[in-house]
């Protein structure tokens, strides 16, 4: 074929054959058709949509209308352009049957699917509806299929030129929706003559007698209380009401998907509780929705059955980092729910990010379970650090019966390990990280503001309690947390514990036992004064570093557990390499390093109240401690510092090199350091440190 011939066909299918393409759709000849000529419509189509009539309604509102739907709808609600869904079964006896599934499947577009939610489908809807009512509108389904499209457009009697012009017809492949009309590419042609047209409107008429009725002014009344009933349409409804369907949006359950109970999991083994099979629902869902979840049932409720359920239905490889006194538990626990999984305890971290590497593929994902996960608070710790690498890209459960029972730089920290505060998944703040900082920052000030007695104590409580309810209204979609009262007051789980003869222990609240100290009252005051500085209300003074150096002599200030604080400012850039060629990062190590000293003060105060039996071997072993570091001071110019392991008396160092050759101690010596840095150890100058750290 010549290049002037294909180019003289796709010159006549632009001038008569309507195709979609450009300007030239079907719904913008039928807009112009409309407002002015047409005084009637006869559409013949196999599918009507109300995607269809959207395109249209704006120029049908004083026109009578009536439509033949020839073939029947397949139910598929998730297709947002299915309007209109008449038809379940092929062939019914009843043409009430057929009427009834028309209406029910309009009342499922408006409750099962956001199709409504846009004002230009609401008008539409609106428009159809009062079409109905005032006889402008009459929809049929043909007796027989038919695949058949046709258009049928009747003049106002002034557009007919006396007769010879009655009307015209198009037809060709377009169904009534927005896809025939617009969003495809169709071929259709447009007939004018006066022949055409009654042959159309004869074709049409005998249809339209033997059809069966879906929609006209006699089954207004019918349609009201089958449809408008049942759907929200202009309809005001009671803030009561309101509240409960957001209730309900919010909890409620996805129950469709099948999940493998405790029971189920273990052959019996275990119970199945409703509220625990209701946790693994909504701990599956949070995962899948937020990458993660706080499970925070008090204890007691089961939370390491509930994530080991969790485990074994995600089937996702797992690793679990616990406290070591927890670590056989879990073990039983991946065992009992058969769930792969590889178990460490939380001062193992550095293995456990060990293992994972070595291990992973690309575009794998593990499940990361952290049991009590309020130790992982600071990020500002080594350990933090490597909890967040081996969840980043990962699954997490964090597990702990205490999450509101922190600042709000605790609780983000934690947060921060499976969410991406610029790119958060939650829908309860706009900007994840602002608004934390924001909260953070005013928890500060207000500290601050208590402790410079600008506000009162009721007055800060006041405050952060408000700060708390906010948190909790952002992190609300990330926690799983119920109480014993919950489950209580909740009478289908009551119910439930109720079957399984489960009773909880009510526990009474604590009891306040004053002891008489007699002539040891002073004593015993001074010394945990000397310990921890303590407020008016008896609990311990937050005092930085600075501030406690400069305190009294008598103070204990654990400078022994925090040498790096009392770096002088100009060695600080030399210590900052020395820590970090020991692979640690600086200000981790500091925070740490903080920590540490706050956590000596803290057993030092337990230690002292427990017994003086305790309380005298604990101070015995931190005098020799701090001795030994005065020694290493003197005799080598250093302080050590030595994180995984007891530090060796430097005095018993030197005098078992003492015993081999003269000339070869040096060297003994040596290696013997050599053996404690392959270790970790590393030492810090004495010249680089404040003279108060001595």
């Amino acid at each position: 074929m010549s290049k002037e011939s294909s180019q003289n066909i796709s010159h006549t299918m632009s001038k008569y054959f309507i195709t979609n393409e450009g300007d030239r759709t079907l719904s913008s000849i039928i807009n112009n058709i409309l407002p002015n000529k047409t005084a009637s419509l006869d559409f013949l189509v196999g599918y009507f949509y109300f995607s269809g009539i959207e395109e249209l309604y704006k120029n049908l509102q004083d026109k009578k209308m009536r439509i033949l739907v020839g073939l029947e709808m397949e139910n598929d609600l998730q297709n947002l352009t299915h309007n209109f869904n008449a038809f379940v079964e092929k062939r019914k006896s009843s043409r009430l049957d057929i009427r009834l599934d028309n209406y029910e499947s309009i009342v499922k577009l408006f409750t099962q699917t956001d199709h409504f939610e846009s004002k230009k489908k609401l008008e539409a809807f609106k428009l159809y509806y009062e079409k109905i009512k005032n006889s402008t509108l009459e929809i049929r389904k043909t007796k027989d299929p038919s695949h058949a499209k046709m258009y049928i457009f009747s003049y106002k009697d002034e557009h007919t030129e006396c007769g010879e012009i009655p009307g015209s017809v198009i037809t060709g492949s377009s169904n009534l929706t927005y896809s025939g009309l617009v969003g495809q590419n169709e071929i259709n042609v447009r007939f004018q003559d006066k022949a055409e047209y009654k042959e159309a409107m004869g074709i049409f008429e005998r249809m339209w007698e033997t059809a069966i009725v879906l929609a006209d002014k006699d089954h207004v009344e019918e349609f009201e209380d089958k449809v408008i009933k049942h759907v929200w349409y202009e309809k005001i409804y009671s803030p009561y009401l309101l509240y409960l369907r957001v209730l309900y949006e919010y909890f409620k359950l996805d129950t469709s998907e099948n999940i493998y109970t405790p029971h189920d999991i273990t052959d019996g083994r275990f119970y199945n509780l409703k509220y625990q099979e209701d946790a693994v629902r909504m701990g599956i869902d949070t995962i899948k929705k937020h990458n993660g979840v706080i499970i925070s049932d008090v204890v007691g409720l089961g939370k390491s059955i509930i994530a080991s359920t969790i485990a074994h239905n995600l089937k996702l490889r797992t690793i679990i980092i616990a406290p070591p006194h927890l670590v056989p538990q879990w073990n039983e626990y991946r065992a009992d729910f058969n769930f792969t999984a590889n178990v460490f305890s939380r001062g193992k971290l550095d293995k456990a990010l060990e293992f994972y590497l070595s291990r992973q593929s690309e575009n794998s994902q593990w499940l990361i379970i952290a049991d009590e996960a309020h130790n992982y608070r600071n990020e500002f710790t080594q350990d933090y650090d490597l909890l967040k690498k081996l969840c980043v890209g990962n699954k997490v459960m964090l597990l702990t019966a205490t999450p509101f029972n922190n600042q709000p730089s605790d609780i983000y920290s934690m947060i921060k390990l499976f969410q991406i505060p610029t790119k958060s998944t939650l829908q309860t703040v706009d900007n994840l990280g602002q608004k934390f900082r924001e909260l953070i920052s005013s928890y500060k000030t207000l500290k601050k503001q208590h402790k410079n007695k600008i506000i009162s104590k009721e007055e800060m409580k006041l405050s952060i309690d408000s700060i708390a309810s906010q948190i909790r209204v952002i992190i609300s979609p990330l926690i799983i947390r119920r109480s014993r009262l919950d489950l209580d007051g909740i009478p289908e789980y009551k119910e439930d514990l109720k079957k399984q003869d489960i009773k909880f222990s009510k526990v009474n609240p604590p009891e306040l036992l004053d002891y008489e100290l007699g002539d040891l009252r002073e004593l015993y005051t001074y010394t945990l004064q000397r310990i921890s500085r303590q407020g008016e209300d008896g609990k311990p003074v937050e005092i930085d570093d600075i501030q406690y150096e400069e305190s009294g002599e008598n103070e204990f200030k654990a400078a022994r557990y925090k040498p790096v604080i009392y770096v002088l400012p100009e060695f600080e850039e030399k210590v900052k390499k020395t820590v970090e060629n020991a692979g640690f990062e600086y200000n981790l190590f500091k925070g740490a390093q903080r920590n540490l000293a706050k956590f000596m003060r803290t057993l030092l105060v337990r230690r002292f109240e427990s017994s003086q039996k305790a309380f005298m071997i604990s101070l015995t072993n931190m005098l020799n401690n701090c001795n030994n570091i005065i020694y290493w001071a003197e005799k080598r110019g250093t302080v050590p510092i030595f994180k995984k392991g007891k530090l060796p008396d430097i005095e018993e160092l030197y005098e078992t090199t003492n015993d081999v050759i003269p000339e070869t101690a040096d060297t003994e010596l040596e290696a013997a350091i050599e053996k404690l840095e392959a270790r970790g150890m590393f030492e810090i100058k004495v010249e680089y440190l404040k003279p108060s750290f001595f």
